[in-house]
């Protein structure tokens, strides 16, 4: 669904040009469940942009199937002044449905909270794709969990499950490990414009201390990352 080969992006950065992705090589395919970590300016937000036209490329090859791209300025994407009509008829029901926004409908979407303007975005982005509908090969979600609740999350975890499963690539870039623990099967982690990790989730998210989660924090034993699993580990501990 992504297919990066030696990328290089420059962006204006008002009195220069900055080299954000250098060399960067990347494959992501069908099904795939990806977190995009790395710090502030490692090229996370960049990567996703270019992959979806915003960008253009000094270097390299970037092939893109269909991409669904979700921003992390939810304001892009409102421009009614009812939720109702930002979303029209089944499909729109369907996507508002989908995230949870369903009794908003006669809403400003500028009176929606924070995390609820979030969803209504990805509601936005992934309109006609939600219940049955064919998905983008790629769907590209740029720190969607701000302002989101814990059952919120949830249920993004929940809908980025059926779109893998449905064939499309999810691909979301985040700073949240924990809930990079829940959604994710690989991380790929971006330094200073290069992949510097790429691997199974229990493997990045327990291998250093930045991008761990509290679980492999506390137990440090490889692999345990997640509440479930040490809650397990405990369990058979007291066991023996």
């Amino acid at each position: 669904m992504l297919r990066a080969k030696g990328l290089w992006v420059e962006l204006d950065r008002g009195d220069e040009l900055r080299d954000v992705l250098k060399g960067l090589d990347l494959v992501i395919d069908r099904g795939e469940r990806v977190a995009l970590m790395g710090r502030n300016g490692a090229g996370k937000s960049t990567l996703l942009r270019t992959a979806a036209g915003l960008h253009e490329p000094v270097a390299g090859k970037l092939e893109v199937d269909s991409i669904a791209l979700l921003t992390q300025n939810p304001g892009d994407y409102l421009v009614r002044e009812r939720v109702g009509d930002e979303l029209p008829g089944e499909e729109g029901t369907a996507a508002l449905r989908a995230v949870g926004l369903e009794h908003a409908v006669d809403a400003d979407p500028r009176d929606l909270s924070g995390g609820e303007r979030q969803r209504l975005a990805l509601a936005i982005a992934l309109a006609g794709r939600m219940e049955g509908g064919e998905p983008p090969g790629l769907v590209a979600l740029d720190e969607p969990t701000r302002g989101m609740d814990h059952a919120r999350k949830d249920d993004l975890v929940a809908l980025i499950g059926d779109l893998a499963a449905r064939g499309a690539a999810v691909v979301v870039a985040t700073h949240d490990v924990e809930f990079a623990s829940q959604f994710a099967e690989r991380v790929v982690l971006l330094g200073d414009g290069v992949v510097i990790a790429d691997g199974p989730m229990a493997e990045i998210l327990s291998g250093g201390w930045y991008f761990a989660t509290e679980v492999a924090r506390v137990l440090d034993l490889p692999g345990v990352v997640t509440p479930e699993q040490g809650a397990a580990v405990l369990v058979e501990g007291e066991r023996r």
